[in-house]
């Protein structure tokens, strides 16, 4: 028989706190499921509605500030986060977002580029840039989305894969050190469908969502559509456009074409909670002009725009940021309760081991609204969905040393982890 034994060596506490910005792995940010996320973008403008970018997205189409906005930056240089950079494919500066009011509540996906540099950030040469960019994060009151080594198994960024995921968990423990709260990990893959991107996954411990780019081509995202689901991650669409020039031909085909099966193709998965579309002329940007890339401004057709706006509109979509911190529990996710799980499960969790059962409930026998036990790379081994006071659970896991238990409780989520021994 096993016993379950409550670990509190130093190396677990390391441990335990190394993915503690990710929430272990939770949907962090995460809508509700029926809602959508949009994100617009990517250069500032493209998204417009700030004092010197007046002709974006926000200067035509009829719709308030929209809930996400995208910006890039190097982790080599940190060019573009408050510094503006332009690689020839629109002016990129996050924090002219944050230095807007109207911005207050708008969430920032950033893409954080590190082709050639991931040996230097494991062997910390660039801790400083690491430092510098998650004490930014940490200062901003609000969801950071960071897309760390977007695009990872693209051929144009040959990224290593041992390297990548490396770097991706040096990355993570550098923000767990700056206690950063308010970031979520997205895990985007370019939607090539290859079969091996496991390769490149850090482990569920450390990814919040999981994306991929959705251009042309036969079912772009499929493999990552899988992999999420198989790992019970919610999907961002990081990066999308049509690569069609929208103001010519006819606007009903361009929607039937690439739109309406977007739409519906989003509809129809409730795992998709985020939508981030590129809405740029790339034509007139020297870093895409003459690759066929086109203008995917929805502005550039009539009827697309007209499509659009009605499209936006439809009760799925978190398309206003007044509401949205509320709506994906912002402050709930961010709160020092939660983020210390070695502190706050020992109290308010009883378990009890007997004969490969185990048994949990919350200290005061409220209901608990749902139980995942992952092993201690984060792979999800049980997971039980139902409203229960008491969960019992058949302990015989094959080949696994330890576990991690997480249970909700409403909005918080209590999480505490054990180690088995003969």
């Amino acid at each position: 028989m096993k016993k379950l034994i409550l670990l509190f060596s130093t190396l677990f506490i390391f441990n335990l706190h190394s993915q503690e910005s990710a929430n272990f792995g939770a949907a962090k940010f995460a809508p509700e499921d029926g809602k959508k996320m949009l994100i617009i973008g990517q250069d500032l403008g493209a998204v417009g509605g700030l004092v010197n970018y007046t002709n974006g997205y926000l200067d035509n189409i009829d719709c308030p500030y929209p809930p996400g906005v995208t910006s890039y930056t190097n982790i080599a240089s940190l060019d573009g986060l408050t510094a503006l950079a332009n690689w020839g494919s629109g002016d990129v500066r996050a924090q002219a977002y944050v230095n807007d009011p109207a911005f207050n509540n708008t969430s920032i996906a950033i893409g954080l580029y590190m082709v050639g540099s991931l040996t230097n950030i494991t062997n910390g040469n660039l801790d400083n840039n690491i430092q510098n960019l998650g004490n930014w994060i940490r200062g901003q009151d609000r969801p950071i989305f960071l897309r760390i080594g977007y695009e990872f198994e693209g051929p144009w960024n040959n990224y290593d894969p041992t390297q990548f995921k490396n770097a991706w968990r040096y990355i993570v423990a550098k923000f767990d050190e700056l206690e950063v709260r308010n970031v979520a990990y997205v895990w985007q893959s370019a939607g090539l469908n290859y079969n091996n991107i496991i390769n490149w996954y850090p482990g569920d411990e450390y990814v919040n969502w999981v994306g991929y780019s959705h251009f042309d081509g036969p079912n772009p995202g499929l493999s990552i559509r899988n992999f999420a689901n198989q790992r019970n991650k919610p999907i961002m669409i990081a990066e999308a456009t049509p690569r069609v020039d929208l103001g010519d031909g006819n606007g009903q085909m361009h929607w039937d074409n690439w739109f309406q099966p977007l739409f519906n193709s989003i509809y129809a998965n409730n795992k998709i909670k985020a939508l981030a579309y590129i809405n740029v002329d790339w034509d007139s940007q020297p870093m895409w002009n003459g690759q066929g890339w086109g203008d995917s401004r929805v502005q550039a057709s009539p009827l697309v725009k007209a499509e659009w706006e009605e499209e936006i509109k439809t009760s799925p979509w978190l398309t206003d940021n007044a509401n949205f911190f509320e709506d994906i529990n912002y402050q709930s996710w961010i709160s020092t309760e939660l983020e210390n799980p070695a502190i706050l499960a020992p109290e308010k969790l009883i378990i009890s081991h007997a004969q490969n059962k185990l048994s949990i409930k919350e200290a005061g026998l409220q209901e608990l609204d749902g139980l995942e036990i992952r092993d201690f790379n984060g792979q999800l081994i049980y997971e039980n969905n139902q409203k229960e006071i008491l969960y019992e659970v058949d302990i015989s896991f094959p080949n696994i040393k330890g576990i991690i238990i997480i249970v909700n409780l409403g909005k918080k989520r209590i999480i505490q982890r054990y180690s088995y021994t003969p």
